[in-house]
């Protein structure tokens, strides 16, 4: 009996191709012949456009990579484009591209290893009143390394003579639009100096929680928003910062942000020691104490970490907008009080996919520059860019550390 060697699928194709190369030149693939991308790219959903403060009409999405070779491949760029007319919708190269992928397994770096995969997310956008495209497609370029022979544990670029080119650039992944318009809500707080922590839509703190449940991919948090409030001197906490009492959050009431049904309510989890480490984290108890309510149009609303107590409906209630659900808190995952607010397609907190939303109205108070980042651990004051489209917005999402006043009714 003749014996094989036991390859797998993806290094069996890399002989086969090494094969003809080796038999016909790299020469003489024809003009339309398919690229061989080394990887899979794929869209996680079809994104649904939503209108933000920064007067930009954004596409949030993902797109899922696998590496079903047996080459190193690294990411060198990708670009989102409408198909049907050209315009560029976003590009991501070097530090922007690699502040939204992550390699799966929480490896560093632009190379997806052989077996390996990624996300990454994106956020295409363009100037509010543009035509919305009814489609994205993507320009991505890569390039393919292997270990060298004579030291295994570096990499060197494939041999163009193994019939795979060392870099490609490829156009593919396209996803269509849900064109739906954002779902527009009222807001959950009052009063001002309401900062939007972990917000839309460069930030990973809450978009980069993928989490598969019956064997599909969830990202509920796409478009979740930490609420802190600043006080007058622009603050954060006020007092030790180990006691929940220090903070302006605590304890301020929440409010329905549309008429609906009550479908999951929970009340009873332990209020957190600000700065201290957390009790162990799971799907059960991350939420803290929390709201779910049904809105309508198979649109879910979540109001999370909730202060012990203070859950004033149970599932099954009716409320409408302006109803205080309860109080802001310090409960589950969470590192001090704020309010965790998410839209999403489903009850689930998790199991769910987050969807766009906006509020009825807000003023704009600038945004919170970048070095505010051990705000939480100096107590402030913080430094505030305060010209960063201030001033009222209408049916808009806030963004990443934009510090907003909601309406006081």
């Amino acid at each position: 009996m003749a014996k094989f060697r036991n390859l797998s699928a993806a290094a069996a194709v890399l002989a086969l191709l090494a094969g003809v190369a080796a038999a016909a030149g790299p020469e003489s693939a024809p003009e339309d012949a398919a690229a061989f991308t080394t990887l899979v790219v794929q869209p996680t959903v079809s994104p649904r456009p939503v209108d933000a403060a920064d007067g930009r009409t954004h596409l949030v999405y993902e797109l899922s990579v696998v590496n079903e070779t047996s080459l190193y491949t690294r990411i060198d760029s990708i670009a989102a484009f409408d198909p049907a007319t050209g315009a560029p919708l976003g590009e991501w190269k070097g530090d922007a591209l690699a502040a939204i992928l992550r390699l799966n397994g929480r490896l560093p770096g632009l190379t997806v290893r052989p077996g390996g995969s990624a996300y990454a997310f994106l956020d295409a956008s363009a100037p509010a009143g543009a035509p919305v495209p009814k489609a994205v497609r993507h320009r991505i370029a890569v390039s393919r390394f292997m270990p060298s022979p004579d030291d295994k544990e570096k990499l060197v670029p494939v041999d163009p003579k193994s019939g795979v080119a060392a870099t490609a650039s490829f156009e593919g992944a396209e996803t269509a639009v849900d064109l739906r318009k954002a779902v527009v809500v009222e807001p959950p707080l009052r009063g001002k100096g309401w900062v939007a922590f972990n917000g839309c839509c460069a930030d990973l703190q809450h978009r980069g929680g993928v989490m598969a449940f019956d064997g599909v991919a969830k990202i509920a948090e796409r478009f979740a928003i930490d609420f802190m409030k600043l006080d007058a001197d622009r603050r954060i906490f006020v007092g030790p910062a180990d006691r929940n009492e220090s903070y302006p959050t605590y304890g301020v009431p929440v409010y329905a942000v549309a008429g609906g049904t009550v479908v999951e309510a929970s009340d009873g989890a332990p209020e957190r020691i600000p700065t201290k480490p957390r009790e162990p984290i799971t799907i059960a108890n991350a939420a803290g104490n929390y709201v779910v309510v049904d809105i309508g149009g198979g649109n879910y609303a979540l109001f999370a970490h909730l202060k012990t107590g203070t859950v004033a409906v149970k599932p099954g209630d009716r409320v409408k907008a302006g109803d205080v659900i309860g109080h802001a808190g310090d409960t589950g995952n969470s590192d001090a009080p704020h309010l965790h607010f998410h839209v999403m397609d489903g009850p689930s907190p998790l199991a769910s996919n987050g969807i766009p939303y906006a509020f009825t109205d807000f003023a704009g108070a600038g945004r919170l520059t970048p070095d505010n980042e051990r705000l939480l651990d100096s107590g402030g004051p913080a430094n505030v860019e305060a010209e960063w489209r201030s001033g009222p917005h209408k049916a808009e999402l806030p963004l990443d550390l934009e510090v907003i006043d909601f309406p006081e009714k």
